[in-house]
């Protein structure tokens, strides 16, 4: 005869703790004040037998081809004081159609439970069954095979609601406590942990070893005692298919209200487009051949349409020149080094086929010691979506020395049709955990693209101002070989931040010789730091050129030059003297 149940059946909790706002690292802003989660529906308890009570942590009704799999896990509570024998009983499902099925124990299920405390019991077998079936309900029962015929006493049965029970990767979440948008905050309570999970990021990379999705998930911990982040990974879902992921962290210990990143790498093909997540935990079967495992669905997190490529953070609007305010989670830059976005200009190139957009970085270092130059990585988001990867400069200084700041430069290959209006600028940090290498995101903002000037006077190149004050070009005819040699010839007034500690890995000044029929005959380049570079008053510069032909009308085209990490040479158009 079943024993009266402690508390009345509610739905399996495969749900989430639902917050009412979601805080993402963003820039210029102040993040987001934590709120406390909704209290957690707990996973409901039954008493079995003497002090033991029993929760239904997961359910499983696989269907294959020609089988199913029918699978639980039981979670065993002893609430005496003393060690205590687990029951022996059998466990059975029931399907619609009134057939019933006893589940095989796995080989490693505990024979005791300790006072106070708990175990897994792990079941699975696998029926001959082609149609799909549904369970109805699961029931412990003692069988007495020391009498004859066997005596069997149902200790307790629950009905099973079709969301509790998990019918494979290829399951839909239907329970609507278990469904979130985006960025919403949630709970594994079938975990028994009180560790806050938030959708933080989700971007598509593209490295040697292939495709993948990276979903970045901020997890907290809001006990004041040290915690460890529970076992889950994530899987991706399309429109027809379903893409398994892997931690990247495998373990992670959080300290009294202490916030890290949970990166789940998930392997793709290019053009795949996720709407849904799914949040998953492992669950392990053990026979006397082997371990067998699967995941049960628990979380389903909807996401809006090119949500891997276009993003789905809010990014505020940044004004350039003003500190970056870094996701505080990453502990990727220390806090006593501020990140600000100089400059971004976009600018065709008469030779290329494509626009380059050059955006500076000034890193500050408000420290009393040098610090490391942190190794951002960058991306632009148009407006439509598109995705374009910023390349870092080749070289910089290994560190920025202290009360002083460094410049560094990244450009980006768009296309002629891009104008810049409504980009979004994506800072990430690169992260490497065994042989997985991801991004971890650090800040987003829609970012200004700068109108350039219309003074061709002055060239702003931070941190320099380079003021023309003359300008000529001159042909010098070379007697013994009969060639034309020509010079730009500069009156320069440059001023430069002094704030700004500048080196041979600064940007350049390139000067490139056009003749009038439009042919580039000469170039050369010019440094504004270090030895031989660019000084107040008048510079002589050789074009490089040596014509058998005096040219008329001449142009000279000038450029901000540096070499990205790439090997290739990325140019910035300021201006051009015609003569």
């Amino acid at each position: 005869m079943n024993k009266t149940m402690k508390k009345s059946l509610t739905t399996l909790v495969l749900s989430a703790a639902l917050l009412t706002s979601a805080a993402y690292p963003a820039w210029a802003s102040e993040p987001a004040a934590s709120e406390a989660p909704i209290a957690a529906q707990a996973v409901a308890s039954y008493p079995l037998s003497g002090s033991i009570e029993v929760e239904l942590k997961s359910l499983l009704n696989e269907h294959e081809s020609d089988s199913t799999k029918l699978g639980a896990v039981i979670r065993l509570k002893n609430t005496g004081s003393k060690l205590t024998r687990v029951p022996d009983f059998e466990l059975r499902v029931r399907t619609a159609d009134g057939v019933e099925y006893t589940l095989e124990p796995s080989s490693k299920n505990p024979k005791a439970v300790k006072g106070k405390s708990e175990q897994e019991l792990s079941y699975l077998s696998t029926v001959d069954r082609i149609d799909d079936v549904t369970l109805t309900d699961i029931s412990w029962v003692d069988v007495d095979l020391e009498v004859y015929p066997k005596k069997e006493t149902t200790l307790l049965t629950l009905p099973l609601d079709p969301s509790m029970v998990w019918n494979g990767v290829d399951s839909t979440i239907t329970n609507q406590g278990a469904i979130l948008k985006w960025g919403e905050p949630f709970t594994l309570p079938s975990l028994h942990s009180s560790i806050v999970f938030r959708p933080i990021d989700i971007h598509k990379e593209i490295t040697a070893k292939g495709v993948s999705t990276v979903v970045q998930i901020q997890a907290e911990n809001p006990t004041d005692e040290r915690q460890n982040v529970p076992n889950f990974a994530i899987d991706g879902k399309t429109e027809s298919s379903v893409y398994s992921g892997s931690r990247a962290e495998s373990s992670v210990t959080l300290e009294a209200g202490e916030k890290k990143y949970v990166h789940v790498v998930i392997p793709t093909d290019l053009d795949t487009e996720f709407t849904s997540l799914n949040v998953v935990t492992p669950e392990k079967f053990a026979t006397a051949a082997g371990e067998e495992s699967y995941r049960v669905g628990r979380i389903n997190i909807l996401l809006p349409a090119g949500a891997a490529t276009q993003g789905v953070i809010p990014a505020p609007s940044y004004t350039l020149g003003t500190p970056v305010r870094l996701d505080s989670t990453n502990k990727f830059i220390p806090s006593n080094v501020e990140i600000s976005l100089e400059e971004l200009h976009i600018s065709g190139n008469d030779d290329d086929a494509f626009n380059t957009a050059v955006a500076k970085f000034k890193v500050t270092n408000n420290s009393d010691r040098p610090l490391p130059i942190p190794n951002i990585q960058t991306e632009l988001i148009s407006k439509d979506g598109y995705s374009y990867i910023g390349t870092r400069q080749a070289n910089t200084a290994s560190a920025v020395v202290p009360k002083a700041s460094y410049i560094v430069s990244y450009a980006f290959s768009l296309p002629a049709s891009e104008t810049g209006e409504g980009l979004k600028m994506n800072l990430y940090s690169t992260q490497t955990t065994a042989d997985t290498t991801y991004k971890s995101l650090l800040a987003t903002a829609k970012v200004p693209v700068q109108k350039e000037e219309s003074d061709d006077s002055v060239l702003k190149m931070y941190p320099y101002n380079v003021n023309i004050r003359d300008w000529s070009i001159t042909a010098l005819f070379q007697p013994t070989s009969f060639l034309y040699n020509y010079k730009l010839k500069l009156d320069l007034d440059i001023e430069q931040d002094k704030a700004v500690t500048v080196d041979a890995n600064t940007s350049k000044l390139q000067f490139d010789l056009y003749d009038n029929d439009g042919n580039r005959v000469g170039s050369t380049t010019e440094a504004l730091a270090g030895t031989n570079r660019l000084y107040n008053g008048t510079n002589t510069i050789s074009l490089n050129v040596n014509s058998g032909q005096l040219d008329f009308p001449l142009t000279v085209k000038i450029y901000e030059v540096f070499t990205t990490a790439a090997g290739d040479t990325a140019k910035r158009f300021l201006t051009e003297f015609k003569q």
